[in-house]
């Protein structure tokens, strides 16, 4: 065993950890390596002595060359040592020796790499974590926590951060961005896509509860073909070719990307639900709703793609259904409030609630799910946002009754009624 690289990189270690390191020592003290059965069981054994000598030779090489100072014990100078002490003064050479970059080098050049990406950046959530990052760095001499620990998954994730800006708006599925823009198409996985969902929750969602396919899907990055479900009197155009999905009752399918194509050439009805949930969608299909309002499912978080073809729709119904209105049924919880506002400033002004509201929250309050500390906290933030006034009595419902309401619970009974007409 190399005695010496391991008392160095045990001492290191420690000092790595302390107040030297991070420039907030208010004394001098020791950084130690102590020597104990729990520490260098061997050295007590006595069943190899020369281990023990070999220990010690090693011990007096490092102190002859100023890197360390050895203490032993009272009376035992020469058989038992009690610790080795580093010395500070010599902090580059024990590191030289040990074959260890000094950890604040490693950070100074993590900082160079965040910088460097932030310089070619304009994203402006993407710049803003960036710069919060750098900052960390510098003023506290750690890996920000949002970060990969690894340097190597780091510069993965700066180039999944400039993949998103040269990108855009447009839908890109998965793999492809990860081939395309890391270099591989399983690259975007593990420490890389968790950091990269993180950051986006804190800087462009400042919503720890929203789900990562959401998160992802809001950047622009679909799992696979991202698809919006159709059900009810519309007619669309698409390459010359039209087709009205009035007689399909129970929906169609279309790709987010062929949307972007295709356009809105008939509507008849003037009411339009976009909905949360696919159980829900099929539900209202199936119970015929379908022949006379227009129903869309969302799937969660509308990627660019779906609020394009929405923006499409809404403007076509104000320039040929001016009294047509557009609803928005979700869930009775953070994400659903977090998608209508989405929705409303995104692609459909205007956008009315439909069942989030107090009465259906009361109605369906046995099939409530409790609400956790963190997402109670999540609430309380929300309620203060002005930006959800017109949801303030409903949040502070859900906080005093501590529950959340997913919208199949309106789906278990036969009672449910949509407008009339």
């Amino acid at each position: 065993m190399e005695y010496r690289t391991m008392v160095l990189s045990a001492l290191l270690d420690k000092y790595e950890k302390s107040a030297h390191f991070f420039g907030t020592a208010m004394k001098n003290r020791r950084i130690v390596f102590k020597i104990s059965r729990e520490t260098m069981p061997d050295y007590f054994s006595g069943e190899q002595p020369l281990l023990k000598t070999a220990f010690h030779q090693s011990a007096e090489e490092l102190q002859a060359a100023g890197l360390v100072k050895l203490v032993w014990l009272r009376g035992e100078k020469g058989n038992l040592l009690k610790e080795i002490v580093l010395n500070l003064e010599e902090l580059s050479r024990a590191y030289s020796l040990a074959g260890r970059t000094p950890r604040l080098e490693q950070l100074q050049g993590l900082r160079t790499l965040i910088v460097q990406a932030a310089e070619k950046i304009k994203t402006e959530w993407i710049r803003e974590f960036l710069s919060h990052c750098a900052r960390q760095i510098a003023e506290q001499r750690v890996v920000p926590p949002l970060l990969p620990p690894e340097t190597s998954d780091t510069e993965l994730l700066l180039k999944a951060f400039s993949g998103l800006d040269h990108k855009g708006d447009k839908e890109v599925p998965e793999r492809v961005f990860s081939l395309r823009y890391l270099g591989g198409s399983k690259l975007l996985t593990g420490r890389v896509r968790g950091s990269l969902v993180a950051a986006a929750r804190k800087y462009l969602f400042d919503d720890a509860e929203t789900a990562a396919e959401d998160v992802l899907a809001e950047l622009g990055i679909v799992r696979t073909s991202d698809e919006m479900l159709l059900a009810g009197p519309i007619t669309l155009k698409l390459k010359g070719l039209t087709a009205d999905l009035s007689a399909l009752v129970f929906g169609a399918v279309a790709d987010t990307q062929k949307l972007k194509e295709t356009e809105v050439v008939g509507l008849a009805t003037d009411q339009i639900i976009l909905v949360e949930n696919k159980t829900n969608f099929h539900e209202l299909a199936r119970r015929g709703h379908a022949e006379r309002v227009l129903l869309l499912y969302l799937g969660g978080f509308p990627g660019p793609g779906k609020r394009l073809f929405l923006q499409v729709l809404h403007d076509f119904c104000v320039r040929n259904r001016p009294g047509a209105k557009f609803f928005h049924w979700g869930d009775i919880d953070m994400g659903g409030l977090r998608i209508h506002l989405l929705l409303k400033e995104k692609a459909v002004p205007g956008l009315i609630p439909l069942f989030m509201d107090s009465e259906t929250l009361l109605k369906y309050r046995e099939a409530g799910e409790s609400l956790t500390p963190s997402y109670r906290s999540g609430l309380e933030k929300m309620k203060k946002d002005p930006a959800y006034a017109g949801f303030r009595d409903l949040i502070e419902l859900m906080l005093a009754l501590n529950i959340r309401l997913e919208q199949e619970a309106l789906l278990a009974g036969e009672d449910l009624q949509l407008f009339s007409g």
